[in-house]
């Protein structure tokens, strides 16, 4: 939870003290969930949710389901067009090519990771229209 606690902070570019006195409650305490030291009460995920209320509850709580409320869940994939892929080709650098975005042309941009070496990638991001964004790490 700490780390969707951490991706509302950056969400919407609020440092700890600033987020702590939005919602009421002491910066250590922000501290102390942030680093793992304790786990966010009932109380506190309540504060968030009405400072935010665009957050889904159940994605703060258990990270399950859209972010936001208005967030749809499921990727809607137009039928005639063929599903993403994801293509690792080694080169000298490591490098992420993005294909044409034109809608005419390709409705789903298919993204294409370059890497030598597919076990070096430490994360990756997904940006949201809302310009949220979240980030990945294979381990």
């Amino acid at each position: 939870m700490k780390d969707r606690i951490a991706h509302i902070m950056r969400a919407k570019n609020l440092k700890a003290s600033d987020f702590a006195t939005l919602l009421g409650i002491q910066p250590s305490g922000i501290s102390h969930i942030l680093s793992g030291r304790n786990q966010p009460s009932l109380d506190f995920v309540k504060k968030i949710k009405e400072t935010f209320p665009e957050y889904n509850l159940e994605w703060i709580i258990f990270g399950t389901g859209p972010i936001t409320t208005s967030e749809p869940f499921q990727l809607k994939i137009n039928e005639n067009t063929p599903e993403p892929q994801l293509e690792l080709t080694p080169t000298e650098d490591a490098q992420l090519e993005m294909p044409d975005l034109n809608p005419v042309t390709s409705p789903i941009p298919t993204p294409i990771a370059v890497s030598n070496n597919p076990s070096g990638i430490k994360s990756m991001m997904i940006l949201y229209e809302d310009g949220t964004f979240e980030t990945y790490s294979p381990r």
